[in-house]
């Protein structure tokens, strides 16, 4: 799947548990739970995403601006994505696990969930290589053939510019717009 299909997919498994428990659910709790949300409709998906905001504290504001604009340019792209009826059948349950069980050494611990009919918000804590540690919150809507959400991420990093951290919002938005080639 396309990156950006893969931000709302992964938005949705992390809406699976609703509440906020005392100890954070285990990757097999939240992909269990992952299987009561709506299954996405097969088809032909565009992603977009959009940045909304960009900040580096501490970083003289050119250099932010220059940031911005590449950062800009690489997210705001569009891409089309075939979602199979295996895929769709399998719903939320694997990108959930996935998620959880991080990948090339980035370990991530879910910290909030909480998704009622249509309407998420999820969160999530991620560290990684050389002290890497991101915080992410997710919100906005999700239906079958469509998604909109607003992703806003904090990382943390000693060797980052400005001082060691990066805020960025992003809007991702996905839509079937037909069925697959």
């Amino acid at each position: 799947m396309a990156r950006y299909l893969l931000l709302p997919l992964g938005a949705l498994a992390l809406a699976s548990c609703g509440g906020e428990p005392a100890d954070p659910p285990s990757v097999e709790q939240v992909a269990e739970a992952a299987d009561n949300l709506v299954k996405p409709t097969p088809g032909l998906y565009r992603s977009t995403a959009r940045l909304t905001e960009f900040e580096v504290p501490g970083l003289p504001e050119a250099q932010v601006a220059q940031m911005r604009e590449m950062m800009g340019a690489s997210a705001s792209q569009s891409n089309e994505t075939c979602l199979t009826p295996e895929q769709a059948e399998e719903g939320f349950r694997t990108m959930a696990r996935q998620l959880g069980e991080g990948q090339q050494g980035v370990k991530c611990e879910f910290a909030r969930f909480d998704a009622d009919g249509s309407t998420l918000d999820a969160a999530l804590t991620c560290t990684g290589p050389g002290g890497v540690d991101v915080a992410m919150d997710m919100d906005g809507t999700i239906e079958p053939t469509r998604s909109d959400l607003t992703m806003t991420m904090t990382q943390k990093n000693a060797g980052l510019p400005g001082g060691g951290e990066i805020r960025l919002a992003m809007a991702v938005q996905s839509e079937r717009i037909g069925d697959c080639p």
